[in-house]
């Protein structure tokens, strides 16, 4: 029996709302009764070394898989460079990346940022594609910053709803690391 767990960057604090829980909901999508077990490890270097050095017991006859997902914080053809910067190389088949962070996913539909925020966010996205938005939680931020509702996008509270409001079958065709990370849990 294989024990499945990923690690995510994002913080396990759950005073502003439990991200661990936006991500469960969002992967139940398509992994419903295939779930990893789920670890939130702050920033991207302390998920990476909790990933890497950190043991976990099992039970006899069981083997651990492990999985990881943090923001890139750069474009998508720079994935290889912080592999290595990270000494991640020997870790790619499980290694995944948020291009460039979370709220790229947030960005990529529009629809659910309308209705939760309750203001248009398309005309303000125009053409610009989420992957090529170089800080998209600040543009999401100053967004909505004069949003009547709340005071601008919070990484957290608001990230937490958000991520169960997601399309994920629309996240896994808009984002090759979605689809590869949702396709290697799902055989494991």
């Amino acid at each position: 029996m294989v024990k499945k767990m990923l690690f995510i960057e994002g913080t396990d604090a759950d005073d502003n709302g439990d991200l661990k829980e936006g991500f469960r909901l969002l992967l139940e999508q398509n992994l419903r009764g295939n779930l990893p077990r789920i670890v939130m490890c702050n920033s991207k270097e302390s998920t990476i070394d909790t990933y890497i050095n950190t043991q976990f017991p099992v039970k006899r006859g069981q083997s651990l898989k492990r999985f990881l997902l943090v923001d890139l914080d750069s474009k998508e053809e720079n994935i290889e460079s912080d592999l290595k910067k990270n000494k991640l190389s020997n870790y790619k088949q499980s290694s995944f990346y948020m291009i460039q962070e979370m709220e790229a996913w947030f960005l990529s539909q529009p629809d659910v940022l309308e209705m939760y925020f309750k203001q248009s966010i398309k005309e303000k996205l125009g053409a610009m594609q989420p992957t090529e938005i170089e800080n998209p939680s600040d543009k999401l931020r100053t967004w909505t910053k004069t949003n009547v509702r709340k005071d601008g996008y919070h990484k957290v509270k608001d990230g937490v709803e958000l991520l169960k409001k997601l399309n994920l079958e629309k996240l896994m065709n808009d984002f090759d690391d979605v689809k590869n990370l949702v396709t290697e849990l799902d055989k494991a």
